[in-house]
């Protein structure tokens, strides 16, 4: 396989890095709040703003990105009850606008105020796309990725 087939082979395993992520926020046993009691992440800005990447700078091996808006560690993490401060006000006008919750200064208060008391559990999406792409690279890619380097190795000895 030529450089272009492994960079084509690299563009694949990106593109499905950002299909995993995809079905992993659809998946309901991951990413239903269990306050609202429906999978708030299935069509969230988070899905919304996914992004893969591949970098390549010359000499050195392609590195593969996965993007992710800045707060989904907030969801993967497990908020524990009356934890430090409240989530402030501002983060949580949007949300309430986009879920059709009145935005006002008493509303977004009493959110911020049952987060803190009450916290949340987490929600492994990180954990999951790990163990997901651990058997996708075993079942799938390694051997893709082998056979891209063993066709290289193979040309380059052909034409000596």
């Amino acid at each position: 396989m030529s450089k272009e087939g492994v960079r084509l082979a690299i563009n694949k395993i990106a593109d499905n890095l950002l299909a995993l992520a995809a079905v992993v926020l659809e998946d309901d046993t991951i990413s239903t709040n269990t306050k609202a009691g429906r999978n708030t992440l299935r069509d969230s800005a988070l899905r919304g703003n996914l992004e893969a990447s591949v970098s390549t700078v010359t000499g050195e091996d392609p590195v593969i990105k996965a993007l992710f808006n800045h707060y989904v560690v907030y969801l993967e993490w497990t908020r524990p009850p009356k934890y430090k401060k409240k989530p402030p006000v501002s983060v949580l006008k949007e949300w309430a606008a986009k879920n059709g919750i009145p935005t006002d200064a008493d509303t977004l208060y009493r959110i911020s105020y049952a987060i803190w008391r009450d916290g949340h559990p987490g929600r492994p999406i990180f954990a999951t796309m790990d163990r997901e792409l651990d058997g996708l690279f075993l079942n799938d890619w390694a051997d893709k990725l082998y056979d891209a380097i063993t066709d290289t190795l193979d040309l380059f000895f052909n034409n000596c």
